[in-house]
């Protein structure tokens, strides 16, 4: 019922326009015949005149027709060729049928024809001067239609395929979170294990607990694309906390964010991986003793993040920390999301993971 309302109204609205452009037609026509006139010192013969170039208004209620036709003779194409075929003939029919209504007017309406003169020899005389007019404007309506119909399909498929270009980003999204998830909660499931091997059983139910609410704060972070910087690190420390009841003191963990920083948009849980990478590779081989430093600050157009641990970083460490599931998954997520404005590298002298991308304060 709305889309008939909807197609109701554009059609109305096209009947208005081309009325108009009918009418601008008209009035030019008009214009130019009393200027022949004038540039040739003549009397021009105001009557005459609007009465021969009357045939132009006939197409201003043949025109929603027409668009009508050619719209659903365009939904219904095999191929251009036979379309174009089908719009001539659309064309010269409607030219026909506009040179019988003026054969008819011209016939009983116009007083300075003969009276032996018949119809068919009034027919024929307009066809000899009108019809090339009428195929000009004829031509160029149909023309005119059909490039608006292509325009109106192009831009609906081009809208459709960004439509299903997101609705494909956000399920890579999903997928690459998904596959995130099960691996850091091996690496804390097993940190737990350990603990319970050790028969340290307060501080392995205390590491539950802790596990227990940051799951349940990724599950509420999975229905949103994107969060607060200072979400983000609220919810990393809270990842680090688990580490910390587990290694204790000899684990430290360092936030330096700007305050013009805090609340600039990130994808959510995209530090995760790469905390976890420093503390699986750096941290965990030193003895699980180091210290993890996270910094965030921005310029005027990015955000820079760093993630650089202490730990002791060894030649088959620094190989699983760049191409590891949790540094290739962020770098598949940023790069469904800024395509190739993003930045993301690891430096082996200084342990440090670099993220850059741009600086957003509202969803794109």
């Amino acid at each position: 019922m709305l889309n008939n309302t909807f197609r109701t109204q554009l059609l109305w609205r096209f009947t208005i326009i081309s009325g108009a452009v009918w009418f601008l037609v008209f009035a030019l026509t008009v214009s130019e015949s009393l200027f022949y006139y004038q540039l040739h010192n003549e009397p021009a013969p105001y009557k005459r005149i609007l009465f021969n170039d009357l045939f132009i208004l006939f197409w201003i209620p043949l025109s929603p027709i027409l668009f009508v036709a050619i719209n659903k003779f365009y939904q219904c194409k095999k191929n251009w060729l036979f379309y174009t075929f089908q719009m001539v003939g659309l064309c010269l029919m409607a030219i026909i049928l506009i040179l019988i209504l003026e054969s008819i007017i011209h016939y009983y309406g116009d007083t300075t024809l003969e009276v032996d003169k018949t119809f068919a020899n009034v027919f024929v005389q307009l066809i000899t001067f009108r019809l090339h007019s009428n195929l000009v404007l004829g031509l160029g309506f149909v023309a005119s239609c059909v490039a608006y119909l292509s325009y109106s399909e192009s831009q609906t498929l081009s809208r459709k395929q960004a439509e299903l270009n997101q609705s494909l980003m956000a399920a890579q999204l999903g997928v690459l979170k998904a596959q995130i998830k099960p691996h850091f909660l091996f690496n804390s499931l097993h940190a737990i294990s350990g603990l319970v091997l050790k028969k340290d059983n307060n501080l392995a139910i205390t590491v539950i607990a802790k596990l227990s609410d940051l799951l349940r704060e990724s599950i509420d972070m999975d229905n949103q694309k994107w969060i607060t910087v200072q979400e983000e690190a609220d919810f990393i420390k809270r990842y680090l906390d688990i580490y910390i009841v587990r290694f204790g003191e000899d684990l430290k963990c360092e936030f330096e964010i700007e305050n013009d920083a805090e609340k600039l948009l990130i994808p959510p849980a995209l530090l995760q991986p790469v905390v976890e990478n420093a503390l699986v590779h750096g941290v965990v081989p030193n003895g699980n003793r180091g210290t993890i430093t996270v910094s965030i600050k921005r310029d005027e157009k990015t955000v820079q993040i760093s993630v650089q641990d202490t730990g002791y970083l060894n030649e088959q460490s620094e190989s699983c920390s760049k191409e590891g599931i949790g540094l290739s998954n962020t770098r598949k997520r940023l790069s469904s999301l800024f395509e190739e404005d993003f930045k993301l590298d690891f430096d082996s002298k200084s342990s440090t993971t670099q993220i850059i991308y741009p600086a957003l304060t509202t969803e794109p």
